[in-house]
């Protein structure tokens, strides 16, 4: 078999053990984001007894197969939510390895593509803060300003990365962007997320209701939920930024502001996976 072909293959599912693994942090992030507790400290333990997990009840996807969905020491079941986040980051890993097996690093010349792995492992990030907000917002409701941020911080590590890398090797390497295309498909990408945002509300709201939506507790112009539509967009390019505004305007038009909006972050992320994946997907097969 090729090298290169082996080679890809181990990528692939590197990124898949690795997503799982982060999966399982994620978990961590969407039940205590919300309670405002820290993510970085404390052990993890069973929701019902309360009894510390051990490094063998932590093993992702697989420690809850092999329990058969219940605490080792309790017995009550868990909740089937926590392998699913696990097998869906591990599979949004691996779509976004195979879609870009050039940025990872040459065993041969390890230097060579850091930038572009840089980038590769910001995007990895961006998918689970978009899979956060998805689940924050199915459990709560609503949307959260912290994660937009996130999304905005790494925005700015992918593109410096990339910046960084087209100056060095120019349009012909690994990123096939200028400088100014990377920066005005950012910019693009934001305008068609805001448009999409200003449609939504337009058309999912009553015009004597306007003013109330736009109006928040904290005078912010947008919704949060509205804001983090629009970073998206930004991050992900432009012809996917298209897809994930239709698809945030259907939401917004079947959804409205009633007690289904908590579904609006997963149409959102589903319209956002479906543009990006989609076109990853044209391009490698129009190469």
């Amino acid at each position: 078999m090729d090298p290169q072909v082996v080679l890809a293959i181990i990528n692939i599912v590197m990124a898949g053990i690795f997503g799982a693994v982060i999966g399982s942090f994620t978990n961590v992030c969407i039940y205590r984001i919300p309670e405002k507790r820290t993510i970085v400290k404390g052990h993890s333990m069973c929701m019902t007894c309360g009894h510390e997990l051990g490094a063998l009840d932590l093993v992702p996807i697989f420690s809850w197969l092999f329990l058969g969905g219940k605490c080792r020491y309790c017995k009550t079941p868990i909740s089937s939510r926590y392998i699913k986040i696990e097998s869906l980051t591990a599979l949004a890993y691996m779509l976004m390895a195979v879609t870009h097996l050039d940025y990872f690093m040459d065993p041969m010349n390890p230097t060579e593509n850091i930038l572009p792995f840089i980038a590769l492992c910001a995007m990895f990030i961006m998918t689970n803060i978009v899979i956060v907000e998805m689940m924050i917002m199915k459990d709560t409701g609503s949307s959260m300003f912290r994660l937009s941020t996130a999304l905005v911080i790494d925005l700015a590590v992918q593109t410096g990365a990339k910046v960084i890398y087209v100056k060095a090797h120019g349009t012909d390497g690994v990123i096939n962007s200028s400088i100014p295309s990377l920066l005005i498909g950012i910019l693009i990408g934001a305008l068609i997320g805001l448009a999409g945002v200003v449609l939504a509300v337009l058309l999912s709201t009553k015009s004597k209701h306007l003013s109330k939506y736009f109006s928040s507790a904290k005078m912010r112009p947008f919704r949060t939920n509205d804001l983090f539509a629009i970073v998206l967009c930004a991050s992900i390019g432009t012809w996917p930024a298209v897809i994930t505004a239709v698809g945030y305007v259907i939401a917004r038009m079947v959804i409205g502001d009633g007690k289904n909006v908590k579904f609006l972050g997963i149409f959102l992320a589903l319209s956002a996976a479906i543009g990006y994946y989609g076109y990853c997907a044209l391009t490698m097969l129009a190469l």
